[in-house]
């Protein structure tokens, strides 16, 4: 008699592989560069044969990092808020704490900016810029942003920043530890120039607000009720 479970098992094997292959990659991009990774040494690292890579990968390294940038820009951990613009901040600050922990997101910046990126592998700014101007768009029929915003300029300008503040912190620390700190100031420093005074009161700019919404997304648990603004107590580790 066949086992059922062991297709199933088998499926989660590739699947754990291939995503082995790809947080791997994201590592060796971001330590050696791109063109500096082979496929040797990403087989290597990944402790996988050369057979299982071209199945998942059949287009080498370069399938690799197309893969690494389309899961660059999800929308996981975001949940809907009473105000606009604060699902607005949330993605920002989801994103500066994933990268913070993520070898693939930190690869995914990396490879985005090289000028091949939309001739290639693809890139996210386009995705992210459009996604952006979409919320403010919303924000701006909400009544909650000032009259004169233009949310398709405004989106271009958040994109910029936050990739500026991520790869400045980069360059200059070495490390990405404090990046959700400066993402937050950078929104504190965007809200304040672009919302209506009355909404100010009631966002969440807290550094640890991108922690807390994918943490509860990862966990399946509603996501903490911090819509109160950015006086809401800090909750106990």
């Amino acid at each position: 008699m066949s086992n059922p479970r062991r297709p199933r098992r088998r499926q989660q094997r590739a699947i754990d592989t291939r995503q082995r292959i790809l947080d791997t990659a994201g590592a060796l991009f971001v330590a050696d560069s791109y063109e500096g990774t082979s496929i040797s040494d990403l087989i290597t690292a990944a402790r996988t044969s050369k057979g299982a890579f071209y199945r998942h990968f059949p287009g080498g390294k370069l399938e690799v990092a197309t893969a690494i940038m389309e899961n660059t820009l999800t929308m996981d951990g975001l949940v809907e808020q009473r105000i606009m613009l604060q699902e607005v901040v949330d993605i920002g600050m989801i994103l500066a704490h994933r990268i913070s922990h993520e070898s693939a997101l930190q690869a995914a910046l990396m490879l985005s900016f090289h000028s091949s990126a939309p001739e290639t592998y693809g890139t996210p700014w386009p995705d992210w810029i459009v996604f952006n101007a979409g919320q403010l768009t919303e924000a701006r029929r909400r009544g909650e942003l000032k009259p004169f915003v233009d949310p398709e300029q405004q989106a271009h300008q958040i994109a910029g920043g936050w990739a500026g503040v991520v790869l400045i912190s980069n360059t200059l620390d070495r490390h990405l530890g404090n990046v959700e700190e400066r993402v937050s100031r950078m929104y504190r420093n965007l809200v304040t120039a672009i919302a209506v005074p009355e909404v100010l009161p009631e966002l969440d700019l807290s550094v640890n607000r991108g922690r807390y919404l994918y943490t509860a997304f990862l966990e399946g648990t509603p996501a903490p009720d911090r819509s109160h603004g950015e006086t809401a107590e800090e909750p106990p580790e």
